[in-house]
């Protein structure tokens, strides 16, 4: 078999493992550029020590070793990323602009996750659904980030993956002594920094009309109605700035501002990011004017009430939900039009 037939072969049996490994990354690093980029290192790493690999191997644990150890190389010479809810305090109008030269993390799209479900050689029983529940939301995501590198490799790997204290110690070099000394210490730090969502305790449908009805209500511009969806102590981030706002009436005088100043005809589609309700959101400078991405709103809702919006004006993040560049239609959604 010549190089390019050997190549060939290689990419394809890699080719079931490279979403999965992309988002072990992003679990590691919390951006989405960067495990792509660490994921693709990992394969081309992969491909020069072909020949490492024994007959014994599972190729799925060979290339987790290369993904997680190319992580903590990146991890010594990056910043902590995280959320400005996280890290500051909230905005009040008035106050002084406050320095935004930290790194946040991204939301990443629903479909990354399902591929490593599907990856996942485990039967997915009840228990094993809520714990990738709980290990895909923003807020453990972020809250990974806290953790010292080694720490965060042996969380994922033991508490998400379901790797063995052994094989752990096999990728780390270490002993299976160290790893439960680094288990314990990331499970109490991971304790600290709130790693759950905030809970629903809603039906699916009634997330769904609450959902419609959050996007009839920006669509229509109509800040009443779309305030009235908010619960009384929601949180409003907008990473990539660091200013945040906590309680329904400091949001309504900060969108009151934007609306006053800003006054865009919008458009939302509905996605899912991090297994929570989110919108794609697509700004019309003046009428006529093409769609443009303008920014992608992760929700979380509680109790019939929008609880939080993390509103990340990176419209780079649309490529990875394999959504346009505009919307193909500039007619009002039907939520808008009730």
């Amino acid at each position: 078999m010549g190089l390019e037939s050997r190549k060939a072969h290689f990419e394809a049996q890699l080719a079931p493992y490279w979403r999965p490994l992309a988002l072990h990354c992003y679990r590691m690093l919390g951006s989405l550029q960067d495990a792509e980029e660490v994921a693709q290192e990992t394969m081309l790493r992969a491909w020069q020590r072909i020949g490492e690999v024994r007959a014994s191997e599972s190729i799925r644990a060979w290339l987790y070793k290369i993904a997680t150890n190319a992580c903590l190389d990146a991890l010594r010479v990056r910043r902590r990323r995280s959320l400005p809810h996280l890290v500051r305090r909230a905005r009040t109008m008035g106050d002084g602009a406050p320095p935004h030269e930290e790194r946040w993390i991204d939301p990443a799209p629903d479909a990354w996750f399902e591929a490593e479900d599907a990856e996942d050689e485990r039967e997915p029983g009840p228990e094993r659904r809520t714990l990738v529940r709980e290990n895909i939301g923003l807020a453990f995501i972020a809250a990974l980030q806290w953790l010292p590198p080694k720490q965060r490799a042996t969380l994922i790997l033991s508490d998400v993956l379901g790797w063995r204290p052994l094989e752990i110690a096999e990728l780390l070099e270490t002993t299976i002594v160290s790893v439960y000394s680094l288990l314990q210490r990331a499970r109490k730090g991971i304790e600290s920094h709130a790693p759950h969502d905030i809970a629903s305790e809603m039906t699916t449908a009634d997330e769904e009309a609450l959902l419609q009805r959050y996007i009839g209500a920006w669509e229509c511009g109509d800040l009443d109605a779309f305030t009235a969806l908010l619960a009384e102590d929601a949180i409003l981030s907008m990473p990539p700035l660091a200013e945040w706002y906590s309680g329904k009436e400091a949001i309504h005088r900060f969108l009151t501002h934007v609306l006053a100043t800003e006054p865009s005809r919008y458009r939302l589609i509905p996605l899912r990011a991090n297994h929570a309700h989110a919108v794609a959101v697509f700004r019309q400078k003046t009428a006529g004017d093409p769609y443009e991405a303008a920014a992608m709103t992760v929700l979380a809702m509680r109790r019939g009430r929008i609880a939080r919006m993390i509103r990340f004006a990176s419209p780079n993040l649309f490529s990875y939900f394999d959504l346009s560049e505009s919307p193909r239609s500039a007619r009002p959604s039907q939520a808008a039009r009730t």
